[in-house]
């Protein structure tokens, strides 16, 4: 059969506005990120790209390569809204980059990490195109959307074992909007989360395509499915909410915020960082508080014993008569340098223990590839207000109260769900996170930062005291509701009523096996030796 020029064009022509759909996809499932009350869309959103993913024919040039361009093309403008706030960091002031070095970083930043997450979690799609081939067959919507799904979370872990995973913008964080949508977080962690939308929005796609094809029954059911799945997710979360109540020893916490933004704190004004955060600690204790937490890095200086840090902490202390839970840095025997908090007694002074931030940040607390990175990207390197990399911890130390285990988190380890998770196991009976988040001021990353630590409070059943240098500060109950919050570029302090909590939920008991499940049943299902008859579907879509 002789196809015509004209139709030959339109084949050759049509991929580009179809790609622009997925990427339209990307965009508006990450828009409740930036947009929390617009949570839906990211139930919704991603469906064209699964219809494409199940339906499309196995036949024609380069099947695996359009499957993969869709993944790549719905993540890399998904990471561009995630990541859109680097552009609200310029200028660079606090890295002492002039305007030009500042938007080239800027640049590289906001294009890159998103391609680089893109080009990794475009394989998602690309698997789900192996498994629509293979399973196609009447029958199968209901393994291929599980299958969407598994691929799904079990991509979003992997990105938590390297530097540049940066699990940032995990799809669990867009629906922390209305905290009954993630109060699942509680059974098997936020990837619960992410795996009900997934396999929400499969389902969705596959009862779209069938309603197209005319077998109403059987979309009527792909859709009810789908709508339980939604359903039975907010069910739970509005049972959480309402029913939980803590147990544990009730204690005020409260949580400093100096407002002392990056360029200011490094420029060494000694005098001013110091009196802020005593006079704001001396009015939080005089305020009930029993317990006090500081921001990441709050005094930027090495603490050694029996320095001038070490009186003005005991001293300071002392005053307020609480314990103070302070942000530095140490130094150990071979001067490895580490960001630690260490938690300050009223009576004996600051104490051995310090937990050592684990989860460093690329470029601002260590350079990674750094001989490559001052070849190619010069400016990146300078990022650091520090001229040595910071090393990382290993361990969740606790520290002791007289009314339970402290675990506490830097910063970028709240992203991390097994670093708290640890902290939990080893035993701690409250979380609190010191962070800094002054390079982000007022822009959309404090929000989504604290949106995370909503999700550790409701994974682990744990009160959460959130102290950052210029905000958001917070004190998040285990279902995850901000009772106190200091607004970014505000200085001042917050304190609530904080629970210490011995019961732990079925996440802190069985940790990630809902990825664990999901490796195993992809793995089965790539290994199945599938035999059955091949059924001819009509009207299958030549769709990219």
């Amino acid at each position: 059969m002789k196809i015509s020029s004209n139709n030959m064009a339109a084949q050759k022509t049509r991929p580009f506005p179809v790609f622009l759909l997925y990427a339209l996809c990307g965009i508006l499932a990450a828009l409740p990120m930036v947009f929390p009350p617009f949570w839906i869309l990211s139930w919704i959103a991603p469906t064209p790209v699964f219809i494409a993913s199940f339906f499309a024919r196995p036949t024609g040039e380069h099947p695996l390569r359009r499957a993969y361009g869709r993944g790549l093309a719905f993540f890399y403008c998904w990471g561009l809204i995630v990541f859109y706030w680097f552009i609200e960091l310029y200028p660079l002031d606090f890295a002492g980059l002039d305007k030009w070095g500042s938007l080239a970083v800027i640049l590289v930043a906001w294009f890159g990490l998103p391609l680089l997450q893109g080009v990794f979690s475009a394989f998602v799609f690309l698997f789900i195109h192996i498994l629509s081939a293979k399973f196609r067959a009447r029958g199968r919507s209901l393994i291929l959307s599980l299958g969407a799904a598994s691929l799904w979370i079990l991509f979003e872990w992997l990105q938590t074992l390297t530097w540049a995973g940066v699990p940032w913008g995990k799809l669990a964080l867009t629906q922390t909007g209305w905290l009954p949508l993630v109060q699942s977080a509680s059974l098997f962690g936020s990837y619960t989360v992410s795996f009900l939308i997934i396999f929400c929005t499969s389902l969705l796609a596959c009862a779209i395509y069938y309603w197209k094809k005319c077998s109403l029954r059987r979309a009527a059911a792909l859709a009810a499915a789908a709508l339980c799945v939604l359903g039975g997710n907010l069910v739970y979360g509005l049972l959480r909410c309402s029913l939980y109540q803590p147990h544990g020893e009730a204690i005020t916490a409260a949580a400093v915020q100096g407002n002392i933004d990056s360029s200011e704190k490094w420029d060494n004004k000694t005098n001013s960082t110091l009196d802020v955060h005593k006079n704001l600690t001396l009015a939080a204790a005089a305020d009930g508080a029993d317990l006090i937490l500081w921001p990441e890095t709050a005094l930027p200086y090495v603490y050694s014993a029996g320095g001038r840090l070490d009186e003005y902490l005991t001293d300071l202390a002392g005053d307020a008569g609480v314990p103070i839970l302070a942000g530095l840095f140490i130094q150990d025997k071979a001067q490895n340098l580490y960001n630690v908090i260490g938690k300050v007694d009223p009576d004996t002074g600051m104490g051995d223990t310090f937990y050592k931030k684990r989860r460093l940040v690329p470029f601002g607390e260590f350079v990674p590839m750094r001989e490559a990175v001052m070849f190619f990207i010069p400016p990146l390197s300078q990022l650091s207000a520090l001229d040595d990399d910071v090393t990382p911890g290993t361990r969740p130390e606790l520290f002791d109260t007289a009314w339970g285990k402290i675990g506490s988190v830097i910063c970028f380890d709240s992203i991390y769900e097994s670093l708290i998770l640890d902290s939990v196991r080893a035993g701690a009976n409250l979380l609190c996170i010191s962070t800094n988040d002054s390079w982000f001021e007022d822009s959309a990353a404090v929000y989504e930062h604290n949106a995370h630590a909503k999700l550790r409070a409701v994974e682990t059943g744990r009160y959460v005291v959130r102290a950052a240098n210029t905000g958001i500060s917070s004190i998040i109950t285990p279902t995850g509701k901000v009772t106190k919050c200091l607004p970014p570029l505000v200085e001042g302090y917050i304190l609530d009523e904080v629970y210490m909590i011995s019961e732990n939920t079925l996440y802190t008991t069985i940790g990630n096996i809902l990825v664990l499940a999901a490796g195993v049943y992809i793995a089965a299902l790539l290994l199945w030796p599938l035999r059955s008859k091949k059924i001819q579907e009509t009207g299958h879509d030549n769709t990219n």
